[in-house]
């Protein structure tokens, strides 16, 4: 099915599950136990492909669902129409490779760095010092020690977009300089040529507010004034993390839930349409209905 036809058909209401939904909360829908248990028997004798296709789909609308970002990002490069906000970057859990980042962080390492006429320096990337200016070596170097990334050629920081939109270990996000500060521990960032950087510059972020490109470097003042007229910055967040989608988050992405449910189930979703036209009212129903009951 074309993915405008299937989200169409997703933003419309599905009067029959927002009628299970209510029905799996007796008080809130003014029916009685015996009728939500008559209800869960009725969907278990539907076929088992059904039944897990319906339990799922459920599932999505009034609990937490909690995905694996390579698996977040598999759905999205399916479904190149959905765009998502910095809301999804904070939700994202940082995977094992956190522990290896920060460990190799607070030790630090050398490396050394070639210009442009193949002079060379020793340098030290640690989070115990202030950066001093090859912030390129120093990310690639422990992308390497990390994940086993080649390390380019490349002397400008800004040139290693291109590497890592090619690498499997990243998730690449566009996104805005005020959603740095959303990004999760671990994430790559690439800022492209700016006025005041004509080698623009790569850092990984540490924690909120703290980052490392060959030394410790704040969210302040310089870095403000440096890189916030910046455009087309990339965040790579690695895929050995997950990421947690809510109902209430769901209820104003019907575009994204209704990808997450095709693909949980292996088949698109079909909702019918009742009284506003293309207005998802069933994930404001479901959020409601759970809302009330956990009061």
């Amino acid at each position: 099915m074309d993915i405008k036809q299937r989200i169409k058909n997703i933003k419309n209401k599905s009067v029959a599950l927002a009628t299970f939904v209510a029905s799996m909360f007796p008080v809130q829908s003014g029916g009685s136990a015996v009728q939500t248990a008559k209800n869960i028997d009725n969907l278990k004798m539907l076929p088992p492909d059904s039944w897990v296709s319906q339990k799922k789909s459920i599932a999505l609308l009034t609990e937490d669902v909690t995905l694996g970002v390579n698996e977040l990002k598999t759905i999205l490069s399916a479904n190149p129409e959905i765009a998502l906000s910095a809301e999804v970057l904070s939700a994202v859990q940082p995977g094992p490779s956190q522990q290896k980042v920060k460990s190799i962080l607070s030790k630090g390492f050398d490396f050394t760095v070639r210009n442009s006429r193949g002079e060379s320096k020793k340098v030290r990337c640690s989070l115990r010092q202030t950066p001093k200016g090859y912030c390129a070596g120093a990310v690639k170097r422990l992308l390497n020690k990390v994940y086993k990334e080649p390390i380019s050629n490349n002397l400008s920081a800004y040139q290693e977009k291109d590497n890592l939109l090619a690498s499997p270990n990243f998730w690449a996000v566009p996104i805005d300089f005020k959603d740095i500060s959303a990004c999760p521990a671990n994430t790559v960032v690439v800022i492209p040529q700016c006025q005041k950087h004509k080698h623009g510059h790569i850092f990984t972020v540490v924690d909120k507010g703290v980052y490392c490109s060959d030394g410790k470097e704040l969210a302040g003042e310089y870095f403000d004034n440096n890189y916030k007229d910046a455009k087309g910055i990339y965040a790579f967040i690695p895929v050995d993390g997950s990421v947690k989608l809510t109902p209430q988050f769901l209820q104003n992405s019907p575009e994204l839930a209704a990808a997450v449910i095709s693909h949980q189930t292996g088949k698109d979703i079909h909702f019918t349409s009742r009284g506003k036209k293309n207005t998802p009212t069933i994930y404001a129903e479901a959020v409601a209905i759970r809302t009330s009951n956990t009061r």
